[in-house]
């Protein structure tokens, strides 16, 4: 997120255009999508807290390198290493917190976890742009660096471990619940194809539409920040409370503030739904994390959140390809509206979702240990034979899921 609020002074000092700077951008997005699965399997027999805080320890040493590199070649290669290490850290961090919690508090937890990259962009991202513009651009990387390692300090004293990581590799073979979970992961990804479509070019967008010039940009972007902070927070009781309903709903009330924002009504409607589209993307990532935990089984979370970090990144790419094809091909005025029709296919997968619940039962019931369901089902063979099993050790309780 930081290079877009220092491309201009980082091509400057290391002497590439805009567009080749561009790719520190373009390419993260795309070493998240080509590394997190690998990386979640090379890691699933660490602890996941261990796991967690290796990849902040990476990311500080490669924001580190960032703000030391001589050279383009140099800062991209650091930015490409920070990205691995960002998609891992998303993929089992997700697994991490709603391990900590009951079923029940899973979407509030997950909106705790997700408040982050959304105070990112709402403070942080102008906050170390303006220190990019006082003293450089090589201080902000620096200060990311601090920050990484105080995160990593913070989460090794104050966060419980909870788990060995996973003691057989079959343990993370696809199952019955990898459907369920590749449904919901294609529902996120045209979600955010609409969305990035229309937010990559938001400026232009808002002058074609609304008649909102740059100058009046600064105010709409707080109002879209603002709706995206006050959506993370409502997400996760939302989520909890009503869990099956959630993701389909926000999913739907995001293609239609694209396509509010699309019918030329004034400035005033403009506003009003491009701060409406921003809670949504707020509600978005927290409601899609939480049911990707729900319908995972317990054995295949991690893979599951490495499968969601790289769908979504995906649909990042996609969408600001769709919205670059279509500012150059066709008017800024349509790009709304054809962004409201993809994010709409969403239901699509949602909808096969829904209609295979019944068949999830068995797994679903297994979502948060996926050990239990197999104890259990290897006593009640031996009952059914006869025999008595030896007396095992207490099993935790079976944590249900909607």
């Amino acid at each position: 997120m930081m290079p877009t609020g220092v491309l201009d002074s980082l091509s400057s000092s290391l002497s590439v255009s805009g567009a080749t700077a561009g790719l520190l951008v373009t390419g993260w997005a795309g070493t998240i999508a080509l590394t997190s699965i690998p990386l979640v399997r090379l890691t699933m027999r660490w602890p996941r807290k261990s796991v967690v805080l290796a990849s902040l320890l990476v990311m500080a040493a490669a924001n580190l390198l960032t703000a030391l590199a001589p050279t383009y070649g140099a800062a991209l290669a650091a930015r490409m290493v920070a990205a691995s290490a960002h998609g891992l850290f998303w993929a089992v961090v997700v697994s991490y917190a709603a391990s900590l919690v009951t079923p029940d508090r899973v979407g509030r937890a997950l909106s705790i976890v997700l408040a982050g990259p959304t105070l990112a962009g709402l403070v942080g991202l102008p906050v170390g742009t303006e220190v990019a513009h006082r003293v450089g651009w090589r201080v902000t990387f620096a200060a990311l660096a601090v920050a990484c390692i105080a995160c990593t300090a913070a989460i090794a004293v104050l966060v419980p471990g909870i788990d060995r990581g996973s003691a057989r590799p079959e343990a993370e073979r696809w199952d019955r619940s990898a459907r369920s979970v590749l449904l919901v992961a294609g529902g996120g990804f045209f979600s955010l194809v609409g969305y990035y479509a229309v937010f990559t070019f938001v400026v232009p967008v808002s002058d074609a539409v609304a008649g909102i010039g740059a100058d009046s940009m600064p105010g709409v972007l707080l109002a879209s920040g603002i709706g995206g902070l006050a959506g993370v927070l409502v997400a996760g009781r939302i989520s909890d409370r009503w869990a099956a309903s959630a993701l389909p709903v926000t999913a739907l009330a995001l293609a239609a503030s694209l396509a509010g924002m699309g019918l030329r009504s004034g400035p005033d409607v403009y506003v009003v739904m491009v701060t409406l589209w921003g809670a949504l993307i707020g509600v978005l990532p927290v409601v899609l994390q939480a049911h990707v935990m729900r319908v995972a089984s317990g054995g295949f979370r991690n893979t599951a959140g490495s499968i969601l970090v790289t769908v979504l990144n995906l649909g990042i790419g996609v969408g600001a390809g769709l919205g670059s094809l279509l500012s150059t091909f066709a008017s800024l005025t349509l790009l709304p509206l054809v962004a409201a029709a993809v994010a709409a296919l969403a239901l699509a997968p949602l909808a096969l979702l829904r209609s295979s619940r019944p068949s999830r039962t068995a797994d679903a019931s297994k979502a948060v240990r996926g050990d239990v369901g197999d104890e259990v089902s290897a006593s009640a063979s031996a009952r059914r034979r006869g025999n008595t099993p030896a007396p095992a050790q207490e099993l935790p309780p079976t944590r249900r899921t909607t």
